[in-house]
């Protein structure tokens, strides 16, 4: 199974307002660990970008089955 890493970010003006995000990694990530592993890195690349967002949580594996309120 290939994993991809799952996250929630929230307005920083509104933190009300959030959005999930996902990255699928290259190459390939097959096990939980290898995910945690370059999740964070991954996230704070994210983060230096869009400075306007926090990001509250976050999670690898499968699509969550919700539209992305719970990770």
């Amino acid at each position: 199974m290939l994993y991809g890493l799952y996250f929630l970010t929230c307005l920083i003006e509104n933190p009300t307002h959030c959005v999930m995000r996902v990255h699928h990694f290259e190459p390939d990530v097959s096990t939980p660990q290898h995910c945690m592993a370059v999740a964070q890195p991954q996230m704070a690349r994210w983060q230096v970008g869009h400075e306007r967002w926090r990001i509250t949580r976050f999670r690898c594996g499968k699509p969550p089955r919700d539209d992305g309120t719970r990770i």
